[in-house]
């Protein structure tokens, strides 16, 4: 097993993968604060930062499975 601590690393890039009823003006708002609270921090010899994506359907769920149905999701890689 490895032990990895994601607080003490430092990331080249941040993926957000948003799913349903997002619009740019949350994606910034969200990636602003977490700019602003340092809870993120990446290399300086990489230029890139959060790279994001947004799918206007909403997630999916099964039927008679043990997800709540949500209009809006998202997934940080």
């Amino acid at each position: 097993l490895v032990k990895c601590d994601p607080r003490l690393g430092k990331y080249m890039a941040c993926c957000l993968l948003y799913r349903g009823d997002v619009v740019p003006k949350d994606v910034n708002a969200a990636i602003a604060a977490m700019k602003s609270r340092n809870s993120v921090q990446f290399v300086d010899w990489c230029p890139t930062g959060f790279k994001v994506g947004i799918n206007n359907r909403p997630p999916m769920v099964m039927r008679g499975g043990d997800l709540a149905k949500i209009q809006r999701a998202v997934c940080m890689m």
